[in-house]
């Protein structure tokens, strides 16, 4: 509590009472404001944990042509990794969900276009980076232990 230098006439009208009264008085009028706040906190703590990415990530449907891909970089079959590559990228943007994922779009679109430009031994390295993003992000981790 502040103590004002005040004349002593001033100090006599103020009693003990009054100043419970005073705190009583401020305390209620900042409650509703305190309780928005501590609400509002608790709304946007639960958003930032939701902007985290989702806990389950189904990459299957990118898996199975991303490893065809591969197969066929693998095999020097040009034609065949072009293809898959781009099932793969078409369905890799269809769903850009998360981080990972567009970390994925990213490594498949740059290895269609090392493909399109006759670098098929760079373009199978990257869907090969792709399919370890892919599987790096499965499920959740718990526990932190090693």
């Amino acid at each position: 509590m502040a103590v004002f230098l005040l004349p002593k006439t001033c100090l006599d009208h103020v009693s003990a009472r009054h100043d419970s009264e005073l705190i009583t008085r401020n305390f209620l009028m900042k409650l509703p404001i305190a309780l928005s706040a501590l609400i509002l906190s608790v709304a946007f703590s639960g958003v930032t944990l939701a902007a985290g990415g989702p806990m389950n990530e189904d990459l299957t449907s990118l898996a199975i042509p991303a490893q065809k891909a591969i197969d066929a970089g693998k095999a020097g079959n040009a034609a065949v990794f072009q293809t898959e590559a781009e099932a793969a990228l078409t369905e890799a943007r269809s769903k850009l969900d998360s981080a990972a994922q567009q970390r994925i779009t990213g490594k498949l679109k740059r290895a269609v276009e090392a493909a399109k430009s006759g670098d098929l031994p760079a373009a199978t390295q990257l869907v090969e980076e792709s399919m370890r993003d892919m599987k790096k992000s499965g499920g959740p981790k718990f526990g932190g232990g090693s």
